[in-house]
């Protein structure tokens, strides 16, 4: 134990290595380093901060007008590391002229100028007392290698030097960083460095040009955004572009009152905003403590590399505690505070971003797409009920593509149309509300990418070539003739029965045996039913069996005669089936074809009926042309409403020519 009057008998010294480790290791980029430079001059009083930037000779210059340093203070205080201006000055450091609260708080700031210069030339003026002096890197680093390193003086300048009246002159000389970064770039990044910008008397200049809020550069792209309390309502006047904007809560905890201002935003493109800005900074007292909030939340859904927004939380940087970090540049990510900044953020407008975002974007993608494409308004316009439903949704995934080019677009219309068109066909429309990606279309570009020639010959054969033969077929007045075409089409075009029946899966083996077990039964056939026969055909169609006996145009058939001839066919059919092919379904369906009604004297229901105890049913030639041309009005209007289609889907570049 020391004893009154006696020399301590253990001494902590601090060398100069502590300067240069906390100078150059705790700032990484030019704007932090002059925005330590900007929050001195706030915090002298200043009305004005000016940097001039001189690449060519490798100079930054920044000068204030605050209240200036006397030597006192120079040494007391700007040259004595860790002064904490808020523990040792009157009301916790609040500035006498404009009562700022103060932005720093360590005393270690103004070290940070080691990080990009070596040698640091000031020139300060405080009530007519004018002092300069100049620091030199190198020499500090010597003097850091000698015995001796805990104390370092830096180089007296003579007074007359000193051009201002008032304030503090800056000069960074030897500059260990380029800064050949145009002025722009150091806007927007100091800009965003404080909240203060455009305001409470304080203006910062860049070679000559006032920053403000709108060096931001993203308000004008903001597309959506919530802000905090009614305090934050102002800035749906900065986001003018904005389609949606929501009020959200601003109270963090009311029991130590702890609120938020500010808001948090997403852009309509990705490109409106560069990596470096996307994401959530907080401000304390008009300064920015932390960088990216965003990173901390670990959020991974698309909505979060269009995000963008400033959160001003002045309890931060509370008196209490200090929670900030040396860097000054983020918060300590496991203080109690901002965990529960964190949550409350996280909880509220976080989650209504990530539930709201794709939505209110896949909405804007269908407006767009039907106000700037005309030629997919032209396609929309043919559309009918769901179909309308399903294509608005169609647009708003296509033009909501995060990063998809204008190219890109263009050739996922095409082929989403097509590929609509086909599907809508089949009633599948629901698989495109699956495509959520660009992936997800390059797929169906593979898919449908070749529909252009498919799409003719789905629509265009059946419509065209179908009707054709229909309409043939109608044309024929020779009753005989009209007999023997539909017997040569029949195999082959089963739709002319059934539009449903595109074409048999007959396996041959399974027809040739059973054709020959037909031919028996036909052989036992009496001469007058032989005549009065043209032909017996067997097709399997969608698992079903089918019989078709065709008649004579001209032969006059009983329907008894007819069910008894139709019902050996049958039988002779499930006894092929159950001994040589058991594996084949056992479902049969028979088709008469025939001239007119079998038997009639008796009444079609009848006749009907009959047959239909038999698992037959019978259509008359000239009732079976009849039939199918009314089964295909749908294509005989498809093909006017394709012809329609093809002529669009060439004219889409239009749509994206601007």
């Amino acid at each position: 134990m020391d004893t009154p009057n006696s020399e301590p008998k253990y001494k902590m010294t601090i060398g100069l290595s502590v300067l240069e480790h906390l100078g150059v290791g705790l700032y990484s980029n030019v704007p932090a380093v002059l925005s330590e430079a900007v929050a001195n001059a706030w915090d002298a009083d200043a009305q004005n901060a000016f940097i001039t930037i001189d690449s060519d000779q490798r100079e930054i210059v920044i000068c204030d007008d605050g209240n200036g340093m006397s030597e006192s203070d120079i040494n007391e205080k700007y040259l004595k590391v860790g002064y904490k201006k808020r523990d040792r000055e009157p009301n916790r450091g609040i500035t006498p002229i404009f009562r700022r609260k103060p932005m720093g708080r360590k005393g270690i700031g103004k070290l940070s100028l080691f990080s990009i210069a070596d040698v640091i030339e000031i020139h300060t003026v405080k009530d007519g007392e004018a002092n300069a002096f100049r620091m030199n890197g190198n020499d500090i680093r010597a003097k850091i290698e000698s015995e001796t390193n805990d104390e370092y003086f830096p180089e007296a300048l003579p007074p007359d030097l000193i051009e201002i009246e008032q304030g503090t002159r800056i000069k960074l000389t030897e500059l260990k960083k380029r800064v050949n970064r145009t002025d722009e770039f150091l806007r927007k990044r100091l800009a965003r460095r404080f909240s203060i910008i455009g305001r409470d008397n304080f203006n910062i200049e860049i070679d000559g040009r006032p920053i403000s809020a709108r060096d931001r550069d993203y308000y004008r792209s903001i597309q959506y955004f919530w802000y905090f309390g009614d305090e934050s309502e102002h800035f749906k006047e900065i986001c003018c572009n904005a389609v949606e904007s929501r009020p959200t809560l601003a109270i963090v905890d009311s029991e130590q009152d702890f609120r938020i201002s500010g808001w948090i935003g997403t852009v309509e493109k990705q490109s409106q905003i560069y990596e470096a800005i996307n994401g959530i900074v907080i401000f304390a007292n008009g300064k920015l403590v932390h960088e990216n909030m965003l990173k901390d939340m670990k959020e991974g859904g698309v909505w979060t590399k269009y995000v963008i927004g400033e959160i001003d939380a002045d309890y931060l940087d509370s008196d209490k505690e200090d929670i900030i970090t040396s860097a000054r540049q983020s918060l300590q990510e496991d203080h109690p505070r901002f965990i529960q900044l964190k949550g409350f953020i996280q909880q509220g407008v976080i989650r209504e971003i990530s539930s709201s975002w794709l939505k209110w974007r896949r909405k804007e993608g269908e407006k767009k797409a039907l106000k700037d494409r005309p030629n997919v308004k032209r396609w929309y316009d043919l559309l009918q009920g769901d179909q309308k439903t399903h294509a608005r949704q169609l647009f708003g995934r296509i033009e909501s593509l995060d990063g998809a080019k204008e190219a890109d677009k263009k050739e996922f219309y095409r082929v989403s149309m097509l590929a609509f068109e086909r599907l809508s066909i089949t009633q599948q429309l629901s698989i495109l509300s699956n495509l959520e990606t660009e992936k997800d279309f390059e797929l169906v570009t593979k898919i449908f990418g070749d529909l252009t020639d498919l799409a003719r010959v789905h629509y265009f054969n059946i419509a065209k070539v179908r009707v054709e033969i229909i309409k043939r077929l109608e044309e024929i007045i020779d009753d005989d003739r009209k007999e023997k075409v539909i017997q040569k089409y029949i195999s082959k075009a089963l739709w002319l029965l059934d539009p449903s029946w595109d074409r048999s899966t007959t396996n041959p083996r399974v027809e040739k045996t059973v054709l020959e077990e037909f031919k028996k039964e036909t052989d036992k056939l009496s001469e007058a039913e032989k005549l009065a026969r043209v032909d017996i055909r067997f097709q399997t169609v969608s698992g079903t069996h089918v019989i078709i006996e065709l008649k004579k145009y001209t032969a006059s058939v009983n329907v008894h005669d007819l069910s008894r001839q139709i019902n050996k066919y049958k039988q002779a059919l499930e006894k092929c089936l159950t001994q040589k092919f058991p594996e084949e379904e056992k479902s049969i369906e028979i088709i008469c074809i025939t001239g007119s009604q079998p038997s009639k004297s008796d009444s079609r229901e009848i006749v009907v009926n009959h047959l239909k105890a038999y698992g037959a049913r019978y259509v008359t030639y000239d009732d079976l042309i009849k039939n199918a041309l009314n089964s295909y009005q749908d294509y005989l209007k498809a093909e006017q409403r394709i012809s329609e289609l093809v002529e669009i889907i060439d004219s889409i570049d239009e749509d994206f020519d601007t």
